[in-house]
């Protein structure tokens, strides 16, 4: 049967039936889960910040693209020589789309960088906070 745990102030742990369970910081566990939210927050920040980042780069390509052919449509260019102007117009473009890629895939990476770093750093705190927290006497 359980005993009833000793009020004193002194005392570091409670005793239930011979079962020692250590006293815990509540604020400091707390104050440690409102960080870990904290980098939560940044992370999904970040990533929404990212996406929508891409995809205005991604609606400006194409915007682009759709006004390079439209241009070409416009010039009054001969039946016969549209087609190699189409052709040129969307090769021009199929260059431009990878460096745009590289563009977005260097974002990316950057970004993903940031946030590794960034959750690294709070795991390495959250773990030294955790040990203090279960180690307070």
């Amino acid at each position: 049967m359980a005993t009833a745990a000793n009020s004193s102030s002194e005392n570091k742990t409670t005793n239930f039936a011979g079962i020692n369970i250590p006293k815990v910081d509540t604020n400091a566990l707390l104050d440690s889960y409102k960080k870990n939210l904290e980098i939560l927050g940044l992370v999904n920040k970040m990533s929404y910040e990212v996406c929508s980042g891409v995809a205005r780069l991604q609606t400006a390509f194409v915007k682009q693209f759709l006004s390079d052919l439209g241009g070409v449509a416009a010039k009054g260019i001969k039946p016969t020589d549209m087609f190699a102007t189409f052709s040129e117009v969307v090769r021009d473009n199929v260059v431009k789309a990878v460096g745009n890629n590289k563009q977005i895939s260097d974002l990316l990476t950057a970004n993903g960088n940031q946030l590794t770093a960034a959750i690294a750093k709070r795991f390495k705190e959250s773990l030294e906070e955790t040990k203090t927290v279960l180690n307070k006497k």
